[in-house]
Parts: C-alpha cells; structure tokens; sequence
C-alpha cells in the first residue's frame, strides 16, 4: 500500500507541475505557491527533460470546462436538475472555495480526478491479478504523458476515469466475497460512476446481473448484490426524479446530448431525442456502417489511440505495452476475473461505440476512462507469461496439460476468433461502401490501412504529404476493386497526380479500364498545391457487384526524379502516378 502511494503521490506531483505551468499565471491560492516552490524542482529532475509545459494562453475557452466553471458556481444543490451531472460541479465548486473563488480551481479538479486514478488503478490490478500488477499498472498510468497533459483542462473525464476504475474494483471485490459491506462499497462507488457520468448505467447494470447469475449459479449469498443495488438506487434517484420534475426526463443528461450529434451528422437537431431512438434510427437506416462503427468503436479505436504518452520515456515503451495489452485481453478469457474485467470494458464502452466517428466524438478523453483496463491488462500478460513459463520448466503436469484436447480446443477458439475478427475489419468498408452505394449516395474510397483489400496490384503503403495520404502506383499496371451494386451508370472521380518526368516533352497519361472494357484515357497534369482531378461516367452494362478498376500509366519513372511527393520513398523506385482517392457516385 506505501508503494501505491507513493506512485500515486509522483503521478500527483507531475500533475501539479503540468497544472502550474499551464495555469499559474491565473493567480494561485497561497498554499499552491507553497507546494509549487517546494515540489516543483524536485519533480523535474524525476521525468524526461524534453517534457516542457507552456502557459495555456485562452484557459477553459470555447468548451465544456469553462461551462463547468459556470454550473459549479450557480449550483444551489447537489441533486439539482441539470445537463450536467453533479459529482464533477461538486468538487469544482469545492475547489473554488479552497481557492478563494479563482478560475484555476477548474484545473485543480481534473487534475484530483487524474491522481486518484492512479491509486484507483493500483486498487483494480491488484484485487483482479496481483499486487505487483497493479503497482506496475498504476506506475504506467502515473508516468503517461498524454494524461498528465490532458489531467490540467478541467475536463470532468478524469474524475470518470477514478470512479470508473474504483467501480471495476468494487466490483471485483464483490464477486469474489459478495457480502453487505463490499456491497455498499461497490453501490457508492457505482453511483459516483452514474453521478460524474449517467452513461455509466451501461457497465454498472450488466456488472450487477453478471455478479447476480454468478452467486445464483453457485449458491453463494446475494444480500451483497441487494446493498450494492439499494445503494447506488438511493444515491443516483434523486437526480434522475429532479430532472423528471424538472424537464420531464430522468436520461436529460444523455438525451440532450443528441442534438449535437444529429446536427453534426447534418440531421435536424431542434428537439432531443431518446438516445434509443436515436441509435435505432442509425440502424434502422444502415445496419452494416453502424455494426462496424460499433465495433471499432468498441474494438479498435479506443486501444489504438492510447499509449503515445510514453514515447517521452522511450519510442520502445508504447508500442510494447500495446502489444503486451493486446496480449493480456486475450490471457484475460482463461481468467474469471479476467473475463469479467473484460465485460466491463466493452460494456463501459458503448455508450461511445456510436457516436466515436462524428464531431468531436472521437476525442481521446471519451474513452479515457478504458485507460486503466488497458494497462492492467498489460502488466498481467507479464505476470501469466511468466508463471506460464516457470510452469512449463518446473511441472510436468503443466507440460501435459499443454497437450491436451482441452487446451489446443481453447487455443484454436481464441484464433478463430481473431481471425474472423481480422476478416470482419478488411472487409468492413467494402460492405459500408455498397450499402451507401445501393442507397444512391456517393462514397469516397481512400487510401486507408483498412481499404488494403480494395487495391491490387504493385502500390505503395500509404505516404502521407501534408494532410493528404497517398498511394503510388509502382508498376505499370494497377487495379482496384470497386463496389457498383445498382444496376446503373457511376461517376468515377479520380484524385491523381503523375510523378514528374525529366522530358518536359513527354505528358503522361493513364488509360481507365473497367471490367476489362476502355471507359477513359487521361492525360494527366500537375497543379501547384493540388491533387488533380478526373471524372469520368462508368456505363452500366460494364457494372458489376465487384467491379475492377485498372489503372493503365503511359511510362514509368525513379521516385527520386519525380519531386517531393515521392521523395518518401527510395529513390531508385519506380513510380507512375498517386492516387488520393477514388470518389464513386450512382448516376
């Protein structure tokens, strides 16, 4: 426990310096120039020196924080009525107390919210695997850069991030001894989770009924699941019926919320509408984008777009811990608390499974909150693989179970898994294509990572200019699948740009053929600070379901001769053309 406070005091630590710098010019309380002149120094001399903050010049503006500076200063009650649920104004607005009414006591919040996190995160890896996992865990937590950032806005996701690991930690304790005492800890604990951010009914829910079917099954006592019910209804009740007085909604809180991702959708966004409403019409109206928006809002997006944070400490240490996450999810389904941290992660997700791809939806604070699953997950791939291998060493009996039935089964589930998961990504956007497609709107088919299937042929990887990524055509002869599901003419749009040739004479060019069949010949030309553009009308008697596009280049050329937008790569490649993009419309 001393450990844990002590990374949770450095994580603090780092925290505060971020805080002063970006924010103490705002006017500090006494005790905070105290503790900066005391600490401050110190802590510098404890983290990477590229780490270097700036003062933040137009603090809290044009965002949720400064409205929350707002709330917090007109609350007249903890359960009043509002868009906004209290936990978060409750500790701002004692923050402004303690700092004497300053508009830096915003900061001091979320920065509170973010240390905790730490301590919370100890608390998570230790009650689910080890103690040792979660010290590591919170250590990682403590020392992320993108965190300690991103812990001085005054954002209320910190404070999230702490209930939600405190949550998944009572949680834990609870089905592993279901008794009244852990029940009322997982109940409050639950309802500060429901009181910083109502969505959280999503994993608090389904961890009730989960820890339910598992007492029931096994015959264990069920008066723990009763407390941590009674508790967090009688905690949370009060502002749901406020908001039912008040504005005829308990869910105001979410439901308001939909207006700004109708409007952002170019939808009408007049009037609230019931989130169920709202994720049954996106469904109703395309079923296969909004499964693979789900999914990779659940699956991939919110992993992928962590761990940066580290590269401070070591361009090695991201990436490592990715993979070694990515790992511990799978060893987590041989776990039972595993499995179970697990649910909780997805079902603490999906309140932003929807909603990650439009606006602002995909901010990185929204899925902040999965941080500390992901980082004990970590640290017990470490754990298990280790004990796996001592095992293997020193047991014979463990060698023996590695060869049974049992375990090549569990392996070869495991991998179907991944594998039908990995086929579902690849083919995600073909099939939202086509929908969109088959619906009579236009699509625009990039040069994506995901879109790999989509391209045949000799292309490059995608090389990024500017804020355009490209593909260059490498040989001759390239091709491209295409989705043309309506019996009917398309427009074909090409965003293409020739390399430079060293005969000023010589106009390159480029033959379009579809389905084997001549639609085009293009002669290509170059615009300064422009992708060129193409189009051309596809006839419908050559569509077909999968149609192939070929790209046929008049000559080729050295990337190195071919000016900037090909110098990434070596210089003796041979390069016809970039493509931007392919933009496909029903005509």
């Amino acid at each position: 426990m001393a450990a844990a406070v002590l990374i949770t005091l450095y994580g603090g630590l780092l925290r505060f310096e971020a805080l002063i710098a970006g924010y103490g010019w705002m006017g500090q309380p006494a005790w905070s120039e105290a503790l900066a002149r005391y600490t401050i120094p110190a802590i510098k001399e404890l983290r990477p020196s590229s780490i270097a903050w700036g003062p933040i010049g137009n603090p809290y503006a044009g965002a949720d924080p400064i409205n929350y500076l707002r709330y917090a200063r007109e609350l007249t009650g903890f359960y009043q009525a509002h868009v906004r649920e209290p936990l978060f104004l409750a500790i701002t607005r004692g923050y402004l107390w303690l700092c004497g009414n300053r508009d830096i006591a915003l900061s001091f919040a979320s920065v509170t919210g973010s240390t905790l996190a730490i301590f919370a995160t100890y608390l998570l890896g230790a009650a689910a695997f080890s103690r040792g996992v979660g010290l590591a865990a919170a250590l990682a937590l403590a020392m992320e850069f993108t965190a300690v950032g991103r812990s001085t806005g005054g954002w209320r996701d910190d404070t999230f991030m702490c209930v939600v690991a405190l949550s998944a930690w009572a949680f834990v304790r609870l089905r592993q001894q279901p008794t009244v005492r852990r029940g009322v800890i997982a109940g409050v604990a639950a309802a500060a989770a429901c009181l910083t951010r109502i969505t959280a009914l999503s994993f608090v829910i389904p961890a009730l009924l989960w820890v339910l079917v598992e007492c029931w099954t096994i015959g264990k006592p069920r008066r723990g699941i009763a407390a941590t019910a009674l508790v967090c209804t009688a905690l949370v009740a009060p502002y749901l019926i406020a908001c039912a007085i008040a504005v005829g909604d308990p869910f105001f809180a979410i439901n308001e919320h939909t207006k700004y991702y109708r409007a952002a959708e170019g939808l009408p966004a007049d009037a609230p509408m019931g989130v169920f409403s709202y994720l049954s019409a996106k469904l109703g109206s395309r079923p296969i984008t909004s499964v693979d928006t789900a999914a990779q809002g659940v699956l991939t997006f919110p992993f992928l777009n962590k761990w940066d944070g580290f590269g401070a400490w070591s361009s090695l240490l991201g990436p490592l811990l990715r993979a070694l996450a990515l790992v511990g999810m799978v060893l987590a389904v041989w776990s039972a608390s595993g499995r179970f941290l697990l649910m909780l992660l997805v079902t603490s997700l999906l309140p932003y499974a929807m909603t990650w791809s439009v606006g602002s939806g995909g901010d990185w604070r929204f899925t902040q909150h999965v941080y500390p699953f992901y980082l004990v997950f970590a640290m017990s791939a470490i754990e298990v693989i280790g004990r796996w291998g001592k095992a293997l060493v020193t047991d014979a009996a463990a060698r023996r179970w590695m060869m049974t039935r049992t375990f090549a089964l569990r392996v070869a589930v495991v991998t179907a898994c991944a594998a039908l998961a990995w086929l579902a990504y690849r083919a995600g956007p073909f099939l939202m294509y086509r929908e969109a497609l088959r619906a009579g709107e236009a699509v625009i088919i990039g040069t994506s990572t995901r879109n790999v299937w989509l391209f045949d042929g000799a292309w490059s990887a995608p090389v990024g200019v500017g804020n355009v990524i490209c593909k260059v055509a490498e040989a001759p002869i390239v091709a491209m699948r295409l989705p043309m599901p309506r019996h009917t003419d398309y427009w074909l749009t090409l965003r293409v740009d020739p390399a430079e040739t060293p005969d000023p004479n010589v106009q390159p060019e480029v033959t379009l053929f579809v389905n084997r069949q001549q639609i085009a010949r293009l002669r290509l030309t170059r615009e300064a600070g422009r992708v060129g553009s193409y189009r051309v009308r596809v006839p419908r008697e050559l569509t077909r379901e999968v149609s192939r596009l070929e790209l046929v280049a008049s000559h080729l050329v050295r990337a190195g001769e071919s000016g900037v937008h090909y110098s990434a790569l070596p210089p003796d490649t041979a390069v016809a053309f970039r493509l931007w993009y392919v933009r496909l419309e029903p005509g």
